[in-house]
């Protein structure tokens, strides 16, 4: 399905599975919005994404942060008028025990995963409200739907973003707005290498790709499941 002058925003779409997100959406025609907190890698993401003869806005933002995630809804309506894709994708995970964690590490990932979904999905709501038309697509995890030692704050939010995703899709479905929650296992991205450490070039080959990831999204997208679903990839 091929479509004109849609909008979508991917948050973490600088690299890994967001910018597989990020490609497999401009290869459907959308154009595309991305976000991240690093300029050089959103640079490169942009150059990348263009290939698709889409439009392409690169913004630098800390998801974590409402100002700045007003700043990048308000840029995308300046822009193209319009939100028709949410992809709340931006996370970070941390391999710590409990005892071990500080509130500051807590806090980190809660807001980085979880809070920030809620702030981008604040900011959108009206606008996909008023067209009557939306769909929003929250990366959560496998880890999402059980939970590992050493991963509590990275479960914690994970488990938050599915139980977001069943609410929102309740408070939304008769304003002809979709809401998914996609749950990958263990992905080929950076933050898999830093969890892993010298096992990852032995279970790379074995594991999904970003792009795995992505046509779940594009399904998702097309309405291939009921709203509110938290769809695994694995």
């Amino acid at each position: 399905m091929k479509v004109e002058n849609k909008v979508a925003i991917v948050t973490g779409g600088s690299r890994g599975i967001g910018k597989a997100i990020a490609i497999a959406l401009a290869e459907k025609g959308y154009n595309v919005v991305i976000c991240s907190r690093n300029i050089n890698e959103l640079k490169k993401a942009k150059e990348e994404i263009e290939n698709f003869n889409v439009k392409v806005l690169a913004i630098k933002c800390d998801v974590r942060n409402y100002k700045e995630v007003k700043n990048l809804v308000n840029k995308t309506i300046e822009e193209f008028g319009r939100v028709d894709i949410l992809i709340n994708n931006a996370g970070i995970a941390l391999k710590k025990n409990v005892i071990d964690t500080s509130e500051e590490e807590w806090d980190n990932v809660i807001d980085t995963n979880l809070k920030a979904p809620f702030l981008l999905t604040k900011e959108v709501l009206p606008i996909m409200i008023k067209q009557k038309s939306g769909c929003i697509v929250n990366i959560s995890s496998g880890a999402g739907k059980s939970g590992f030692a050493e991963f509590s704050a990275y479960c914690a939010s994970k488990f938050g973003l599915i139980g977001f995703t069943e609410s929102l899709a309740k408070e939304v479905k008769n304003n002809g707005i979709r809401v998914y929650a996609i749950c990958p296992g263990p992905v080929a991205t950076k933050m898999q290498e830093e969890i892993v450490g010298k096992m990852y070039p032995f279970i790379k080959p074995f594991i999904q790709k970003p792009e795995d990831v992505a046509k779940f999204v594009i399904d998702a997208i097309e309405g291939k499941y009921e709203s509110g679903s938290a769809i695994d990839t694995y």
